[in-house]
């Protein structure tokens, strides 16, 4: 049985996933981008109905980004990507449970690919601002950068890992990756791999924002680890509190503030990936 569902509001993709679950479906085509893939992953870890080892999701690439298929080599051509979609191979990645303030709430959500503090979610914020104006694509994220940029002063921060204290200081920015791309290509954390049960950390300390201008295509060419001011890690469990509340991207979308809470659930999600993933 097969059927489709449209969203028409956002956290839509939440509901619907959610309600087909109960209907009996486990096997899910998320159609969309970034956002629609957060939504669509949420929805499914937010239910406690039905086991979460019974679901397979596959993503037909629609969005501006595209981040996640790119990870795993899904082509973004749409009859390829039904090939891949067909063949089925599968892989199970691991998930990320995020706890973040909202409103002064404790909230949490669901990561699948990246998330990230300071300008990484300023940029985010920009970036779907241009969107909500009919402006995406790759260039969109670059200026959205640039625009974050101007704005953006260090925030004292510490950062734990795994129980033991692994940064504090000035943050200028912070990645946590379980895939290796965000923002239309941008490697923040380019050594992540989807299913070691492990998030890549990465920690941009102050940093002159000529010197961030020069060194921005290095987010492109994933040697950010090679820049002095930039710190990296891997961990299963990370706390980070700020002095002043600091915005919190998850999957490229804006959900609040600092402090956080990530905790690694390994290998919780089976995944349909393109042939040429290894």
């Amino acid at each position: 049985m097969f059927e489709e569902m449209f969203t028409t509001h956002r956290y839509h993709a939440v509901e619907l996933v959610i309600y087909a679950l109960k209907r009996g479906f486990r096997k899910f085509i998320s159609v969309g981008g970034d956002g629609t893939l957060h939504e669509v992953i949420n929805g499914i870890f937010y239910q406690k109905e039905v086991p979460v080892e019974e679901v397979t999701l596959a993503v037909l690439p629609a969005g501006s980004a595209n981040d996640w298929t790119r990870m795993y080599r899904i082509p973004k051509d749409y009859d390829r990507a039904i090939d891949v979609i067909i063949e089925g191979r599968t892989v199970c990645q691991d998930i990320a449970r995020i706890e973040y303030s909202q409103a002064g709430v404790r909230n949490s959500r669901y990561m699948v690919n990246v998330a990230g503090i300071g300008l990484d979610a300023n940029i985010c914020q920009k970036c779907n601002a241009a969107k909500n104006k009919g402006k995406s694509g790759d260039l969109a994220y670059v200026k959205a950068a640039f625009k974050a940029l101007v704005g953006r002063t260090s925030n004292p921060t510490k950062v734990v890992i795994d129980g033991k204290s692994f940064f504090s200081g000035k943050m200028f920015s912070i990645a946590f990756g379980i895939g290796k791309y965000s923002g239309g290509g941008m490697m923040q954390v380019p050594d992540a791999v989807s299913d070691d049960g492990l998030v890549n950390v990465m920690v941009a300390r102050k940093v002159s924002k000529i010197k961030f201008l020069l060194l921005f295509r290095r987010l492109f060419k994933g040697t950010i680890y090679n820049v002095r001011e930039v710190m990296h890690a891997v961990a299963a469990r990370v706390t980070v509190i700020t002095r002043r509340p600091d915005r919190v991207e998850i999957d490229g979308e804006v959900v609040g503030t600092t402090p956080i809470t990530l905790e690694v659930m390994p290998r919780a999600l089976r995944v349909v990936v393109g042939r040429d993933f290894k």
